[in-house]
């Protein structure tokens, strides 16, 4: 018997045919039934996800900080997100010890503090980066007494510029494992005993995006492991302390309109350290691994679809750009600096040829008058 083709208007007319065959029989309406059920449930799950993410980003209420305790400690303290998550806390009534390296700003920030918001501001100068027991000691003793509700693990160092491993220096390797890494972990164990004493405190870790948003990150591998650390650190820490009145917190911005981005002006997704820090500052306490701010909430829903190969690209491409663009002006201002140079040496050489012809002359004027 030939096979019969249908013309174009027949076909919708097959299928509808087709489709009420297949919802007669028994195993087909099974099947419609649960391909329906399949159907709500995924869009009562997004529903769910939407409702959520505006309710933590939007509608979820501030707690009081200061049942934490009186003290809240932040690292970096004297710029970007650190100086502006000491405005914040002090802004919530929290007395505040500044931890950075350069103690001339340190008393300027504390100094700040006390006259805006009329709270107690101590500090302590140290040098994360080459941080020796001495160092904890230092930190340890300036924190004698004080009950420090709040930690914010907000020190961090990164890459000058992406690069690859081997190309890294020796020193920024050292230092980024032990600002990123060693020292959060040892002021957690420096407050944790006097905050599980009173059943009540909060460690915030910063981490990065890079790490617990981004799946990998290449040309930034020491920075974005060490951050790995951050967030692995802060659920586990979250685990062990919860039940004993303690919360850990890894909090993980993208990009942040701060020195160490190399970002100048804010913008909708690299928001200015202020911003950043008062979403931060809304979500002490709660998830222990959480983006604060609103867009780069959306920014990881978004990374989350994707599938990792695309995103990883993207992210190779965008690192490679920066290396590029870091070698280009590197370039410049060496040959900038070989002109000046240059030029500064013909400079030289002319007054030196002129001081020679003004010595000359001067003999041949003596010569001449005896």
């Amino acid at each position: 018997m030939p096979l019969v083709t249908p013309t174009l208007g027949e076909i919708p007319q097959l299928l509808e045919a087709q489709l009420r065959a297949l919802i007669a029989a028994p195993a087909g309406a099974t099947l419609l039934a649960l391909g329906l059920l399949l159907l709500a449930l995924t869009a009562l799950r997004v529903a769910i996800g939407l409702l959520g993410f505006v309710y933590s980003y939007w509608l979820r209420p501030e707690r009081n900080l200061k049942r934490y305790g009186g003290w809240a400690v932040v690292t970096g303290a004297t710029d970007g997100i650190g100086k502006a998550y000491c405005e914040q806390l002090a802004r919530k009534g929290l007395n505040v010890v500044l931890i950075s390296r350069t103690e001339s700003k340190l008393q300027d920030c504390a100094a700040e503090l006390r006259e805006r918001y009329g709270v107690e501001a101590r500090v302590c100068s140290a040098d994360l980066s080459k941080a020796t027991p001495e160092t904890f000691a230092k930190i340890g003793a300036a924190l004698e007494g004080l009950e420090v509700g709040i930690l914010v693990n907000n020190a961090g160092v990164s890459y000058d510029h992406p690069e690859y491993l081997g190309e890294v220096d020796d020193q920024a390797v050292y230092d980024m494992v032990a600002v990123n890494a060693l020292v959060p972990a040892m002021l957690s164990k420096m407050v944790l005993p006097g905050m599980r004493e009173r059943g009540r405190g909060v460690i915030i870790n910063v981490g990065s995006g890079a790490a617990t948003i981004i799946p990998t990150s290449p040309l930034l591998s020491v920075y974005a492991g060490t951050k790995a650390f951050v967030d692995c650190f802060s659920r586990s820490l979250d685990a062990e302390y919860a039940p004993l009145g303690v919360r850990v917190q890894n909090q993980a911005p993208l990009f942040v309109a701060t020195k160490m981005s190399k970002i100048r002006r804010a913008r909708l997704d690299a928001p200015t350290p202020d911003a950043w820090a008062a979403a931060a500052v809304r979500q002490i306490g709660r998830e222990s691994s959480f983006t604060p701010y609103w867009f780069h909430g959306l920014q990881r829903v978004f990374v989350r679809l994707a599938p990792d190969w695309l995103i990883n690209r993207q992210v190779m491409g965008i690192h490679q750009g920066l290396r590029s663009r870091y070698y280009r002006r590197l370039a410049k201002q060496q040959a900038e600096a070989a002109v000046a140079a240059a030029g500064e040496a013909a400079e030289g050489a002319a007054e030196g040829e002129g001081e020679d012809a003004a010595a000359g002359g001067t003999k041949r004027e003596l010569r001449r008058r005896k």
